[in-house]
């Protein structure tokens, strides 16, 4: 089992004057990222791997904190990587790790999937701060945010 996150909402784009890699969340965006805590709190997880951006991180921290886990930084979870190494190691991937990435990487994962029926998971539809639980045996199951976006 493993689960893939949308980072929770973030300051907009046209609002924010730094780098985008250092845009925070929006206090919606910290309010979904709390309820990450008990919207996973019967999911046993091993290890939380983010994209390196601030959004992602503080998507996870509260959840971090709860589990005593470290963030990991993983630059297979950055928006413009290739999906092709990140889509092999959730095929892998069976060991209670998160995963929290961008809607962007959301799509080229849903994409690469389908290109290569590997219908296990098809993280389509995924709202900011939304998350899907991927089992090997079953069907993924969706999360969505809360509050919603």
């Amino acid at each position: 089992m493993f689960v893939l996150v949308r980072h929770a909402d973030a300051v907009a784009k046209k609002a924010w004057q730094g780098p985008d890699a250092v845009r925070p969340l929006s206090p919606l965006g910290h309010q979904q990222s709390a309820h990450l805590v008990d919207a996973l709190a019967d999911v046993a997880l091993s290890a939380l791997f983010s994209s390196p951006t601030v959004r992602c991180r503080q998507t996870l921290q509260p959840l971090a904190v709860a589990r005593g886990l470290p963030i990991v930084d993983d630059p297979r979870l950055v928006r413009d990587a290739p999906v092709g190494a990140l889509l092999s190691a959730l095929g892998r991937c069976d060991d209670g790790t998160l995963w929290c990435t961008h809607g962007e990487v959301f799509d080229q994962l849903a994409a690469a999937a389908t290109a290569h029926s590997a219908a296990r998971f098809l993280p389509t539809k995924t709202a900011k701060g939304g998350l899907w639980i991927v089992h090997p045996d079953r069907g993924p199951r969706y999360v969505g945010p809360n509050p919603p976006t």
